[in-house]
């Protein structure tokens, strides 16, 4: 009787081992597809300068890296 709970008690915590791996396995392929999502760089109608486009102000069409920009874009139509 002992040594089959002890087979039944190995053969329970080799599963957990493996479910865990596997589960881990599957959230770090997620992430990794998630990081290496890529953002067109845009350049900003004033300074010329590049940033990714999730972060640029737009207005018309154009990009601006900052309110102010923004503003002095607007100023020079």
């Amino acid at each position: 009787m002992g040594i089959r709970l002890l087979l039944i008690i190995l053969a329970l915590w080799a599963l957990y081992i493996i479910v865990r791996r596997y589960l881990s396995r599957s959230i770090d392929s997620g992430n990794r597809q998630e990081n290496n999502t890529t953002d067109n760089m845009v350049q900003c109608k004033v300074c010329n300068t590049y940033l990714p486009e999730s972060e640029a102000l737009i207005k018309e069409g154009d990009f601006f890296c900052s309110e102010a920009h923004l503003i002095a874009g607007n100023d020079e139509s």
